[in-house]
């Protein structure tokens, strides 16, 4: 068994978003509402997708350009992730009940009720 450093860290890196991917589907499957499904979606599964890009960048490296079209793909989930999980939020508020003792603070409800001004009046839960 003679392996490199470079196939090393590709065995570390698929392992580690492999892991981080079956997290998030557990997570997804486990989980009790649509809020916290959204939360490990967005969390767990980008960094399982990042493992794996990267571990695809470093083993084709020799290859002309590889490592950086991964790295650019890795930039872009970082860019459109959260754009997602926020836009799944928001449907999952206007389509679903979403339970009131879950959220702490309901900014969607004031901007629902105010639509010309966002309203500043954040409040902490009462001790």
């Amino acid at each position: 068994m003679n392996q490199t450093v470079r196939e090393i860290l590709v065995l570390v890196l698929a392992s580690g978003g492999v892991f981080f991917m079956i997290v998030s589907a557990i997570g997804i499957f486990r989980l009790p509402d649509v809020l916290t499904r959204m939360h490990a979606f967005g969390k767990a599964a980008t960094l399982g997708i990042i493992g794996v890009l990267l571990s695809v960048g470093v083993y084709f490296s020799e290859e002309h350009g590889i490592f950086f079209r991964m790295i650019f793909l890795v930039l872009l989930f970082f860019i459109t992730s959260p754009i997602a999980a926020t836009a799944m939020g928001r449907a999952a508020y206007r389509k679903s009940r979403i339970e009131e003792l879950a959220l702490v603070h309901d900014e969607m409800a004031e901007l629902q009720e105010s639509p010309g001004r966002i309203q500043s009046t954040a409040k902490g839960p009462t001790l």
